[in-house]
């Protein structure tokens, strides 16, 4: 019997994620997510059909794209971009989506003063809610709901600072015990956890 490939298998890049991508190599921007974590993302985001989405740090819009290709027409995402000449690209992108809603805001800022409804699925994609201020995140988090993120193995671009607070992360998410989580060492390194809401809460 023939034996599986372990090549991966590249999902084709959605249209908007492709374009996203391009204006991102254009502007010399390098964060954008790599096709492995939006194919993730994207089957990440079908799991939570007419969910609320939630997007921390969108750049131009890559992941966004990704994401929007795995939704259902029900489902709705929130992306918070700081720059405003970046968040603006992103939203001409995704113009012609009604499920998308791009903000122009620090995102922990955004955090500490959202009052909306809870979010169903949260790819948390910047520095300070990905390392130090999780609990923004948590208070605006659905029971059962998804807490991703990436970037989360060793890569040429970090700066020395960058590796110990990753190091951190992955001792200290697996035993965080609002969440459920596994740690995916694959594509740049990824995180997949179910937020479990405290009880009384």
């Amino acid at each position: 019997m023939t034996q599986p490939t372990t090549d991966a298998v590249v999902v084709p890049e959605p249209p908007l994620a492709a374009r996203a991508r391009d204006i991102a190599r254009r502007a010399n921007l390098t964060l954008a997510s790599t096709p492995e974590t939006g194919a993730f993302l994207r089957t990440m985001a079908a799991s939570k059909p007419g969910g609320r989405l939630l997007e921390l740090g969108s750049q131009t819009g890559v992941g966004t794209g990704w994401m929007l290709d795995g939704m259902d027409e029900d489902a709705t995402l929130t992306t918070i971009e700081q720059s405003p000449r970046i968040a603006d690209a992103c939203r001409k992108t995704f113009a012609g989506d009604p499920r998308v809603h791009v903000v122009t805001a620090d995102a922990t800022e955004w955090l500490e003063t959202y009052d909306g409804p809870p979010f169903d699925l949260v790819f948390v994609d910047t520095t300070t809610a990905k390392f130090e201020r999780r609990d923004l995140v948590y208070r605006h988090l659905t029971d059962g709901a998804l807490f991703l993120a990436d970037d989360l193995l060793p890569q040429p671009k970090w700066t020395d600072e960058h590796l110990p607070r990753v190091h951190r992360l992955r001792e200290e998410i697996v035993r965080e015990p609002d969440l459920v989580a596994t740690l995916v060492d694959w594509a740049s390194g990824l995180l997949v956890a179910t937020y479990r809401r405290p009880s009384g809460d």
